[in-house]
């Protein structure tokens, strides 16, 4: 029996093997199997053909989305550098218009001034004193007038060191001064609110006739009469205007911010 199969696969590989030869014999009829073979698988060659035109395609596209997510990045960084420096420069612009602000009012001051800086403030007494870099060194007594470009701040009243020394704020309502309004002859006494609303600085102007013709928006300035505070000062502006019983009173705007001085000038002499 296998005696026979092997005869047979013998006999199937020898007819195989003659008629391999016979059509390879012939040049034409092998150059038509070959066409027909290559019609056959062309679509499949030509599938394949896209599909890695497709494929290197979207590994370009995903390469080139990589690299626009990495510039991306790099752009937001470089960006919020840029914002930052922008914000520093702006900055430091602001405190060079403060300061030639202050050096100008310094200079067309008609009293003596001597600058100072702010280098201490307790948060408990945050709207009634402060502490300066200047004291007994350089003539710094108590009861001299403090005050910024904008306008007036407070007194000095003990001088702590050689280099330092205490600044009582209008808001507080140990410090009074004595006031006139723009455009009348109305004079008062200016000092702190016990009951500060909102936790803000706020002072009141009182002792005022009950005729007093006062509005919103009127300035009040020092009228110079006590000796302390010079005249001409501007405290601040007229906020509200009210009937007392003995009296008239008007709530003041500061005309100085006092939540955020870091600067300020102590009149160390009423001429220069």
């Amino acid at each position: 029996m296998r005696e026979k199969l092997n005869y047979i696969i013998g006999g199937a590989g020898a007819l195989l093997l003659i008629l391999a030869l016979w059509f390879f014999s012939n040049p034409m009829r092998t150059a038509r199997v070959q066409a027909g073979f290559l019609g056959l698988i062309s679509p499949f060659l030509k599938q394949g053909s896209s599909l890695q035109r497709y494929y290197v395609t979207k590994k370009e596209g995903l390469k080139k989305l990589e690299d626009l997510e990495k510039e991306v990045t790099q752009l937001r960084v470089v960006n919020k550098e840029l914002s930052a420096t922008n914000q520093a420069l702006r900055g430091m612009e602001t405190e060079n218009n403060r300061l030639r602000n202050a050096l100008g009012y310094r200079e067309r001051a008609v009293f003596q001034l001597m600058p100072a800086r702010i280098i201490s403030r307790d948060a408990s007494t945050w709207y009634q004193k402060i502490i300066i870099d200047r004291g007994s060194e350089e003539l710094i007594e108590p009861d001299q007038a403090v005050l910024t470009e904008s306008g007036l701040v407070g007194k000095t009243t003990n001088v702590i060191s050689a280099h330092s020394a205490q600044v009582i704020l209008i808001s507080d309502e140990n410090c009074r001064v004595s006031a006139t309004v723009e455009g009348t002859r109305e004079q008062g006494i200016v000092k702190g609110e016990r009951a500060a609303k909102a936790g803000l600085p706020t002072i009141g102007l009182g002792f005022l006739s009950k005729q007093a013709p006062l509005r919103a928006g009127m300035t009040i300035y020092t009228s110079g009469v006590g000796g302390v505070f010079p005249s001409g000062i501007e405290v601040g502006k007229v906020d509200t205007f009210r009937l007392r019983e003995l009296d008239a009173y008007a709530t003041v705007k500061p005309a100085v911010d006092l939540t955020t001085i870091d600067d300020v000038f102590v009149v160390v002499s009423n001429t220069k």
